[in-house]
């Protein structure tokens, strides 16, 4: 009798499972815009590249990419038309008849709405040296780089700091603002994860990209709210971040995303430089 009874309960467990099919709403489709105009500080020629997509369902593993946009720069009044490349799906183009004071604005037009945006150059300072450091993290995996620049001597600069590429080809960033070095040399250190970092490739490229205040606050913001749902996927929805591109169709059907004009310098670590035995 007790065996007949296992049996049943066994059974009347098997038989009560079901798939649970989630059924999400989405109804807040956006156009996505990661646009930006770059030069290295010493050079004259900028070169634009812009990524447009649309958002997408949280569970939805298909592509957003939009190819069959209009995407323009207008600088003094000259258009300059931006060509898509399909292989990197992106908008493209060489910048050359610019001065560096000089405004663009930035023109997408995307299923009968109009986009803009208007951006300055923002200058940065030469990155002086890059070496390993010899301090020791609290995770045994980290090696310490110990970067070298001199803030200008005008108060508010905001930098961004790229470092990179990682075993997956992503970068790690750090924005970063000058409010206890303004003006001054400094050198400060940024712990990397060998496990990461040199393992398809023989060098670290280290990059810092001049940014303006208002976008180094978006930058604190999306960085805020992805480590408050980290790990959580039903947690409570975050608020939609506004960037600085606009829709002039459609003030309701904002964009997502941002513009900017930026200059930067690199400087390219090579694995031969590590002491012995870091990256065994």
């Amino acid at each position: 009798m007790k065996k007949l009874i296992y049996i049943l309960y066994i059974f009347i467990l098997l038989g009560c499972e079901k798939v649970i099919e989630l059924e999400t709403d989405f109804n807040d489709k956006r156009l996505v815009i990661d646009a930006n105009i770059s030069k290295h500080k010493d050079s004259l020629n900028k070169k634009a590249f812009v990524k447009l997509s649309e958002t997408i369902p949280y569970f939805s593993n298909e592509e957003s990419i939009v190819d069959n946009a209009v995407v323009s720069i207008e600088i003094n009044q000259k258009i300059q038309v931006l060509n898509y490349d399909s292989q990197n799906k992106e908008y493209i183009s060489d910048i050359n008849f610019t001065n560096d004071n000089d405004e663009f604005v930035l023109n997408v037009k995307h299923n009968n709405n109009n986009y803009t945006s208007n951006s300055r150059l923002i200058k940065t300072p030469k990155i002086e040296s890059v070496v390993f450091g010899e301090r020791k993290s609290l995770n045994k995996d980290e090696v310490e780089l110990k970067v070298t620049f001199t803030d200008p001597p005008e108060k508010g600069n905001y930098y961004l700091w790229k470092f990179g590429p990682k075993k997956s080809g992503k970068f790690d960033y750090l924005p970063a603002l000058d409010k206890y070095i303004n003006g001054n040399k400094f050198t400060f250190s940024f712990f990397i994860d060998k496990t990461e970092y040199l393992q398809n490739t023989d060098y670290i490229n280290i990059e810092i990209n001049g940014i303006t205040e208002d976008y180094f606050n978006y930058l604190n913001i999306l960085t805020s709210q992805a480590g408050a749902q980290n790990g959580r996927p039903f947690s409570t929805s975050s608020s939609v971040i506004k960037g600085n591109v606009i829709n002039n169709t459609n003030v309701e059907n904002f964009p997502l995303g941002y513009f900017r004009v930026y200059e930067f310098d690199y400087f390219r670590l090579p694995k031969e430089d590590a002491p012995d035995g870091y990256f065994d």
